[in-house]
C-alpha cells in the first residue's frame, strides 16, 4: 500500500513514479491540457490514492501492455481526471458526460 499527500510536492512526485506495468507510470495518467490551460490540479485527493492507482494498474495491464505488444509503443496522454478538471471539460469543452471524475 502506498501512503503519501499527493498535495506535497514530495508526494506528487512519488505518486507520478508509480509504475502501472511494465511500461506505463502514473505520471502519464496525470497529464491534461485542461488542467494545464485552466490552471487546475489533476491528481487524486489522499483518499482516492490506491483506487486510482488499482484501476490505471488494471486498465494498463488488461488493455494498454496488450495493445502495444501488438501494435508499438503506446503513448498516453492523459488517464485521470480530477472532479476539477472533468467539470472543467464537461462544462466548457462538452468533453465525455459528467461522472464526478471518476474515468
Amino acid at each position: 500500500m502506498v501512503r503519501l499527500d499527493p498535495q506535497s510536492y514530495t508526494g506528487l512526485d512519488r505518486l507520478g513514479r508509480i509504475a502501472l506495468s511494465e511500461s506505463f507510470h502514473m505520471r502519464e495518467f496525470l497529464h491534461s491540457e485542461i488542467a494545464v490551460h485552466y490552471g487546475l490540479r489533476n491528481v487524486p485527493d489522499a483518499a482516492h490514492v490506491q483506487a486510482t492507482i488499482a484501476a490505471g494498474s488494471k486498465l494498463c495491464s488488461l488493455l494498454l501492455e496488450p495493445l502495444q505488444a501488438q501494435f508499438g509503443r503506446v503513448h498516453v496522454r492523459s488517464g485521470y481526471r480530477s472532479r476539477a478538471v472533468n467539470m472543467a471539460g464537461v462544462g466548457k469543452h462538452n468533453c465525455a458526460a459528467d461522472n464526478d471524475g471518476f474515468h
